[in-house]
């Protein structure tokens, strides 16, 4: 399967970003989580993918972030994940949902 570099971002507020370079295209993950999630930042994330057509719309997902790592699963199949910058404790299981646009 396909993979991308990239990171994620989040703010307290429960809202993140997520940013892949893929064919010098630039594909953004925005949304927020279903429950209160501590901010984060992941400059080492990584996006697996079967195809670009799974890179499009509203998508919901669950996951989990921290302690170390993060980790989200798009319904549609993508996997988001990486190492955090800085460590979270305790980690804890997440949902939400996120919308696709491409720069």
């Amino acid at each position: 399967m396909p993979s991308a570099d990239g990171f994620i971002k989040s703010t307290a507020g429960g809202r993140f970003a997520a940013t892949f370079v893929i064919d010098e295209l630039m594909y953004n993950f925005s949304g927020s989580f279903a429950s209160s999630v501590p901010a984060f930042t992941c400059n080492t994330a990584s996006i697996t993918y079967s195809s670009l057509k799974n890179l499009n719309s509203t998508r919901s997902f669950d996951g989990r972030v921290g302690p170390s790592k993060v980790e989200l699963k798009l319904a549609n199949g993508p996997v988001i994940n990486g190492v955090l910058d800085m460590p979270l404790s305790p980690g804890s299981t997440v949902s939400g949902s996120g919308v696709w646009t491409q720069n």
